[in-house]
């Protein structure tokens, strides 16, 4: 008779497969755990926190990204050999461009007539039911099995050629191969030929459905719990271990922060020490331009053109400028960006930001002038309003927004529902500068810390200093693009702008989809999309939704996602436009059930 084994298909949602593993390993406690997995190769290389198809990128470049993708997936599978313990295990992998292919070859060459899996979605394909039974099992729950299989013959189709079966291998227990000790950090080796031989798991596997429930009947009846036990040590073990790593993690990272902040007070210190050398032997009047550095102001820009503001833009002299911050005093320091620092000050008794411009900043004049000649012009009640301006320092004055930005506030908490808000308002924005005619306007630098609140958690769009203006068609909505030098944010920036130098408005829909996705999911990574797009493929978006903005309705929010990648592709063509609404459906109808849920809070509160 066979050795008995329990099959187990395994993926990336590790929630999900630790429980599914740890249901078969306490079902089966003497069977040998067998797990398959198939690699999907991705057809996209990470570029400027975008993705550029395969056919672009250099051979080299694709080989170490191939690398690197192989080893996260050796990773993963080191991470689920933790949960079996001391169990035996096996482990098969090939890698497929498409999974369902994948899997039934697996199951072909591997003879598997049974098999579990985590995902309702695929135990329902014809082509896997036909080839063995299929058992599913959620989050370590016994859903359904099918019985309508047919006999594993050689007649059945795998949807894949004799190559891809023969790249599926196994090692035998004796050979000098995969051996992992029970660390995140350890040295993983794969192999050529494609298999790993674990003492752990792996991701697509097979499962005797009728074993299992004559497992469940003997446990029930003879009362034999100590597999169960030693799971839930084992379980135990691993997660102390992963705290362990992660304030590790956290520690270490702290102190890379803390490094990186000696160096910079270092830098300033020095900076200091030679400012004040040169002003010993400076004239009085030197002496007071240096003053007006220190307080991070320019001298006065007698060189540049005067501006024509138009009359509800307020003019302010540098002294009243002064009096409003009390002298720049520190404390009224509320912010620092490219262009300067940022104080809060009172002008008419009325609480105002103040941005001053750095000298020899990242930015200029040019960018003082394009902030005044866009934002004099627009009026929305979701973008930043510019008050006025002090020309002689290149000084703007905004209405004051005292919850900061959204990047702020998301890190102490928000509920799902004015992240929602937010997201709407801030579309409502965008479209609002591409519909301006007959010159639309690019914003060209939207990410999280230039979205502010103010004290209600309204949301405006600021900092205008790299927006740009593009012609528009008088009769078609299509966009003749600019060229211009890119700029942006890392991250944020599109890369088609990147590396074409055309800017258009579908490179504020890309930055648009990075803000959703991270709005969404509180994750601030480069390669979020890919992250969310993997999540969304492994039917798992509820792992990557932020758990800390509350019960997010799991179906409009999956459609939003799904809407948010669109805006990050890498064809244009592709990207939903800001101004159609049939596009921003699942938003809106999102937003509608944030505004329903609020009301019936508000007049259960009030029936109280």
């Amino acid at each position: 008779m066979d050795e008995e084994e329990i099959h187990i298909a395994v993926g990336k949602n590790t929630k999900k497969e630790k429980a599914n593993i740890l249901w078969a390993a306490a079902r089966f406690p003497r069977a040998t755990i067998v797990l398959v997995h198939v690699h999907w190769p991705s057809k996209w290389m990470p570029f400027m926190g975008g993705k550029v198809l395969y056919k672009f990128a250099d051979e080299k470049e694709k080989e170490m990204h191939r690398t690197k993708e192989t080893d996260a997936m050796v990773k993963m599978l080191s991470r689920y050999k933790n949960h079996c313990g001391t169990r035996k295990v096996r482990a098969h992998y090939l890698s497929h461009d498409d999974v369902l292919a994948g899997v039934v070859n697996l199951i072909k060459k591997l003879k598997i007539k049974r098999i579990v899996i985590g995902s309702r979605s695929m135990s329902k394909e014809a082509m896997l039911r036909k080839c063995c039974q299929v058992c599913v099992v959620i989050n370590g729950k016994h859903m359904s099995t099918s019985n309508d299989h047919l006999e594993h013959t050689g007649s059945i189709g795998y949807g894949g050629s004799p190559e891809s079966l023969a790249s599926i291998h196994e090692l035998s227990d004796d050979s000098n191969g995969y051996t992992t000790p029970p660390s995140d950090f350890a040295d993983e080796i794969i192999y050529d030929d494609g298999v790993i031989q674990m003492d752990g798991t792996d991701e697509l596997a097979t499962c005797d459905v009728q074993e299992a429930e004559t497992e469940d009947e003997e446990i029930t009846e003879t009362g034999e719990p100590n597999s169960c036990k030693e799971v839930e040590h084992f379980s135990e073990e691993i997660a102390h271990q992963t705290d362990e790593i992660q304030s590790f993690r956290s520690i270490t990272e702290r102190a890379e922060e803390l490094m990186e902040e000696i160096d910079k007070l270092q830098r300033k210190l020095k900076e200091l020490q030679e400012e004040d050398h040169e002003k010993s032997i400076l004239s009085p009047r030197q002496k007071a331009a240096a003053s007006l550095k220190e307080k991070g102001l320019s001298t006065p820009r007698y060189g540049y053109p005067e501006l024509q503001l138009p009359e509800h833009i307020s003019r302010f002299s540098m002294s009243k400028i002064s009096k409003a911050t009390d002298n720049f005093y520190s404390r009224n320091l509320i912010g620092e960006g490219g262009y300067g620092p940022v104080y809060k000050g009172k002008l008419g008794g009325v609480p105002v930001a103040i941005k001053l411009l750095r000298p020899h900043g990242k930015q200029g004049f040019p960018e003082y002038k394009q902030e005044v000649v866009v934002l004099s012009r627009i009026e929305h009640p979701h973008i930043v309003k510019l008050i006025g301006v002090c020309p002689e320092s290149c000084i703007l004055v905004y209405e004051h927004l005292p919850n900061g930005t959204l990047l702020d506030r998301l890190s102490k908490g928000l509920p799902w529902k004015d992240r929602v808000r937010i997201l709407a308002e801030q579309r409502s924005a965008l479209a609002y500068l591409h519909s301006c005619r007959p010159h639309a306007i690019i914003h060209a630098d939207l990410k999280l810390t230039n979205i502010l609140l103010n004290a209600g958690n309204v949301s405006r769009l600021g900092d205008f200093g790299t927006a740009r203006t593009v012609h528009m068609k008088p009769l078609e909505e299509e966009t003749i693009c600019r060229r211009t030098n890119p700029m942006g944010t890392t991250g944020y920036m599109d890369p088609v702008f990147f590396m074409t130098g055309e800017l258009t408005t579908e490179s504020d829909v890309y930055a648009f989809g990075v803000v959703i996705l991270q709005v969404l999911t509180g994750l601030l990574d480069l390669n979020i999309a890919d992250q969310v797009r993997e999540a969304v493929k492994m039917d798992a978006v509820h792992c990557v939704l932020d758990a800390s903005a509350g019960s997010w309705p799991e179906v409009q929010t999956e459609r939003l996602l799904r809407l948010a990648l669109r805006c990050c592709s890498l064809e244009r063509k592709r990207r939903p436009a800001i101004t159609c609404d049939a596009d921003w459906r699942s938003l809106d109808i999102l937003h509608a059930m944030a505004n329903a849920a609020a009301k019936s809070r508000k007049w259960a509160t009030h029936g109280s």
